[in-house]
């Protein structure tokens, strides 16, 4: 074990002026993966010996013992984490701690109660413990979320006696292979070597590979490993020819990214490759030629995550290929061009693993919209246009419709009806959130579904927020009519979240059909709450809601300019792959006019914080669908999809199809003003119709 280890000079470090360098970890030295993974799992069984069959969490320091603590998770099949030194915007609740030695010192960990629920044994992984400090103080930090019961470790490869009797002082039980006394000493070299000379270079192939899962969010079980074999082999597929032409092969981790270049490795390695596999570091450690002496070259570069931090890259060798992967989210364009320049290999390959998100204007504290960026790729289609595809058999998903510019006329009569309905707006918000949090608590996780429900969401968390000053976690997913839930929404929120903590939210009902979509589409996913909870229920179908009546909620007007600036949801199979979130555009051309938080600070500032909200009215259940079945047989229509009920469905009507007419409950009221204005703009009949359950519905036309 002895040989696997060296000691190395840090630069500019007067705290602490040494490194102990392992061999074997594939991070700053760069090493066979098979020999890493198989001393990894060795440590992974030993904690294993130790901690039985307990309920375990590990969790594993930034950024070098990240894979060090996935793969004894892996060993354990346990729960685990990674602290981190990066912004993560899903991470709502954050402990945050010193590592007062290091060269980048501040860690965070994102604390979710359903991580740390009913663990027995919490294992804190790095690869050496020299003092035990930073350890420590991770876990007095954590020790409220823990169960009384739990028991602590601190596994690593290597510790000291100091650390090792800092640990037993401290309740901490060590695990470990050698102690740090063992290995030796070496004297620093006199004369070290300056940073190589590179020229920028642009990477040969770039691979943009759908990441749903996030260790520094949390994972549990295999499923992390599952998810990266998974990319691995797509990554495979999409480098053939270049592979076809190789041999010598270097894989490339970025930073805290250490554990899917080691898969990566150790899949090639099988496949007969001669492979090795290290990774960029924020470690500044100097180099030298003295044969003894374990880091024989430096790289300086910029950071693909901050392009104003300096990484570093080791011991570079030539190569046929060099694969790096990133989790970079927007990889500094100057950063990647010195990381590609430095590569002494004839090929190289970027992989960007990363969730290619549609832009937004809502913010990332107030929610995450999981939907594939498609902006550019699909040209928005204007009603009509839309509407003879639609009849001709294709699904609506399939076509993108052109964002509608509202008038200055309408954007009037929006305006008085924000002032006008904030209020009723804002009650509807506090009763559904107000249920939920009577339901569900701290641990709920909103999922608002796109785009109608995203700014209820943004609403619903901001008003948990300030009243109970909790975090709660958003998501706005996709759901089609016909075609489903996007699992693979589903998939990415269940990685991080309970299933039983999760809450659908959306603006209103219509018939009740995307309620009916949400109840089968569920039916996967058995142990998820599957009551849809609305502001305005007018069909009848929804227990949770703030009403049943067809009140006016103004984002129902606008569209994209009031939800965040995204397009409808969109999937199609030659831009949606088996493994995307389903798609939408940006309307960057719509920015200066986005009303988004025009609308929610409006809403919010009608906020009632006392809790007290108006009982909602019963009615009979399924009313709403009751009497579109009968206007669609009043007005002959034959396929009851094409009767829209509702002021929210019937503002859609007029926005995105080619109305036949539309039905009001009673002409000249300021609740449906703005469709009656849509209306004379587009040239559509506009009737008085004896309406029971709804206040407008609108009938698309089939000619």
């Amino acid at each position: 074990m002895k040989q696997y280890y060296s000691i190395a000079k840090r630069d500019n470090n007067p705290l602490r002026d040494f490194l102990l360098i392992n061999k074997f970890q594939s991070k700053h030295y760069p090493s066979e993966p098979c020999l890493t993974v198989r001393k990894f799992s060795e440590l992974g069984a030993k904690v294993k010996t130790v901690v039985g069959s307990a309920e375990c969490l590990v969790i594993g320091f930034s950024e070098t013992a990240v894979a060090v603590g996935a793969y004894i998770s892996r060993e354990l099949n346990s729960r685990f984490i990674s602290t981190t030194r990066e912004e993560i915007p899903e991470c709502f609740e954050r402990i945050c701690f010193e590592e007062v030695h290091s060269h980048a010192s501040s860690h965070s960990l994102c604390i979710r109660s359903e991580l740390f629920s009913g663990i027995s044994a919490l294992i804190i992984a790095d690869d050496e413990f020299t003092t035990g400090n930073t350890a420590v103080n991770l876990v007095n930090a954590v020790r409220e979320f823990l169960p009384e019961y739990c028991k602590i470790y601190a596994a690593s490869f290597v510790a000291s006696r100091e650390s090792i009797d800092f640990f037993r002082e401290n309740g901490v039980q060590p695990i470990y292979q050698m102690k740090y006394e063992e290995i030796g000493s070496l004297q620093f070299p006199n004369n070290f070597k300056s940073d190589l000379d590179f020229q920028p270079r642009h990477f040969d192939l770039l691979i943009e590979e759908n990441a749903l899962l996030d260790f520094r969010m949390g994972v549990s079980g295999n499923s992390l490993f599952y998810e990266y074999e998974r990319l691995c082999e797509s990554v495979l597929r999409k480098s053939a020819d270049i592979l076809e032409k190789s041999k010598t092969l270097c894989v490339i981790g970025t930073e805290e990214n250490c554990i899917l270049p080691i898969v990566f490795g150790e899949m090639l390695s099988n496949r007969g490759y001669c492979v090795t596999v290290q990774g960029v570091t924020r470690s500044p450690i100097l180099p030298a030629a003295d044969n003894d002496y374990p880091m024989r070259t430096r790289a300086k570069l910029r950071s693909l995550y901050d392009n104003n931090r300096n990484v570093y890259l080791y011991n570079l060798s030539e190569c046929d290929a060099a694969f790096v992967f990133t989790d970079a989210e927007k990889p500094s364009p100057e950063a990647m061009d010195m990381l590609g320049g430095v590569l002494p290999a004839k090929h190289t390959v970027l992989v960007c693993q990363k969730s290619a998100l549609v832009n937004t204007s809502v913010r990332k504290n107030d929610g995450i919209v999981l939907l594939k960026d498609i902006t550019g790729r699909v040209e928005p289609l204007p009603p009509e246009e839309r509407e003879k595809y639609i009849r001709s058999g294709v699904h609506y998903c399939e076509l993108l419709p052109a964002e509608y510019e509202p008038s200055s006329e309408y954007l009037r009569l929006y305006e008085r009806g924000l002032e006008q309905w904030a209020d009723a707006t804002a009650d509807a918000v506090t009763s559904i959130a107000e249920q939920i949090f009577s339901a569900k608590g701290r641990r709920a996780v909103i999922v608002s579904l796109a785009r109608a429900g995203t700014p209820i969401g943004v609403l619903i968390v901001r008003y948990l927020r300030i009243k109970y000053g909790v975090n709660v976690a958003h998501y706005s997913v996709s759901i089609i009519r016909g075609r489903g839930i996007d699992k693979n929404a589903m998939r990415y929120i269940l990685a991080r979240h309970s299933p039983e903590d999760l809450q659908f939210v959306d603006g209103w009902t219509g018939k009740g059909a995307i309620n009916s979509q949400l109840v089968e589409a569920l039916k996967d996913f058995p142990e998820i709450d599957n009551n849809l909870g609305v502001l305005a229920d007018p069909a009848g179908v929804c227990s949770l809601c703030g009403t049943h009546d067809d009140i006016f909620i103004p984002c129902s007007c606008l569209n994209g300019v009031v939800s965040g600036l995204f397009s409808r949801s969109f999937l199609r199979s030659d831009l949606i792959g088996e493994h995307d979130f389903h798609g939408a555009a940006y309307f960057s051309q719509l920015a200066s006019g986005d009303r988004t938080y025009e609308f929610v600070e409006r809403v919010e500032r009608s906020f009632d914080l006392s809790g007290k909200t108006s009982p909602v009215v019963p009615c009979e259940y399924g009313c709403g669908l009751e009497e579109t079945k009968r206007i669609a047989e009043k007005f002959g229509v034959s396929d009851i999809n094409l009767v829209k009920p509702s002021i929210g469905e019937t503002t859609r009507v007029l926005l995105r199809r080619i109305p036949r007419v539309i039905l009001l409950k009673e002409k000249g009221s300021d609740l449906t003003a703005h469709i009656e204005e849509l209306a004379e703009e587009k040239g559509v009949c506009v009737e008085e119709y004896p309406l029971k359950c709804y206040r407008a519905v609108g009938i698309i036309s089939n000619e």
